[in-house]
């Protein structure tokens, strides 16, 4: 585990790279090393990759829509929470939103579908291209099987180079309201804790 030093006035006064102990909400103590506001260590951005491509293609279209007002287009409740961490400048996140909803749409075709991701591969060793900011590939496969006679429906690459950019980690959840928190709701909290950011999203080319 490793902490950012934005976190807490006490954690600033903490040696660079010093072990120390962190008691969660549930009383559990954890081992965890601090860090500068910029760093994240190459497992934190490969699980967050990780984490990110579940959350877009693990779903079925049976599961709770959101429907995107702005862009008139619905998507998994998963699909939606994965957009969280996207960049909105220069209308980014929005052209990514409406790209994968057809994208969703057109793959589906209607049917009653389990979509699933394949992870085959993610960067062991992020690019860092400067501080705070890096590149990793990823080499996956995304398929759909009919609900109804378990039959595949689709089967597509999704290989990508993708660039993460670290922002600062909130001292407080993006939703507070822990009695009346929904399972979306918890999930976005939850990735948006690793202080990171998608500011470009890349075919990636294997050969």
């Amino acid at each position: 585990m490793m902490v950012s030093c934005s976190n807490s006035a006490k954690i600033n006064k903490v040696n660079q790279k010093q072990i120390i102990g962190v008691q969660l909400a549930d009383g559990d103590v954890v081992t965890a090393k601090t860090a500068q506001v910029n760093e994240r260590s190459d497992e934190v951005l490969r699980t967050f990759i990780q984490k990110w491509l579940y959350l877009s293609f693990n779903w079925t279209t049976a599961d709770v829509t959101v429907e995107v007002e702005d862009l008139k287009v619905k998507v998994p409740g998963n699909v939606y929470a994965a957009t969280f961490p996207i960049t909105t400048k220069d209308n980014y996140r929005a052209e990514y939103t409406k790209e994968l909803a057809a994208l969703i749409t057109k793959a589906t075709g209607g049917r009653k579908v389990q979509s699933a991701i394949s992870i085959e591969y993610i960067s062991e060793k992020p690019t860092k291209i400067r501080e705070g900011l890096w590149e990793v590939t990823m080499v996956s496969t995304w398929t759909g099987m009919d609900i109804e006679n378990g039959q595949e429906v689709f089967r597509i690459p999704f290989n990508k180079k993708v660039q993460l950019k670290t922002i600062p980690i909130a001292s407080k959840p993006t939703f507070q309201n822990a009695k009346e928190l929904t399972g979306m709701q918890q999930i976005i909290n939850e990735i948006n804790q690793y202080g990171l950011m998608l500011v470009s999203i890349d075919n990636y080319d294997l050969q």
